[in-house]
């Protein structure tokens, strides 16, 4: 199992994208972030979470300029 890793700028900045799912795979929401300093994986999924009521079953965390992307389960 590979480790996602966030890579960051020469400028030190982290884009994440973060894209939310449906349970039949249908785009929920996207959502696309510039951090200052690596976020953590716990950090962004707690914060997502409140959408799981709504309809959304899983996250897909895409980082860049590394461009690893992974998919979690809400």
């Amino acid at each position: 199992m590979s480790r996602f890793k966030f890579t960051t700028t020469p400028n030190g900045k982290c884009d994440v994208i973060i894209t939310l799912y449906t349970k039949d795979s249908i785009m929920f929401m996207q959502r696309s972030r510039t951090f200052d300093i690596k976020p953590t994986i716990k950090e962004l999924l707690e914060e997502f979470k409140q959408y799981k009521k709504e309809g959304a079953y899983y996250c897909r965390i895409t980082s860049a300029p590394s461009c690893c992307t992974k998919n979690y389960k809400l």
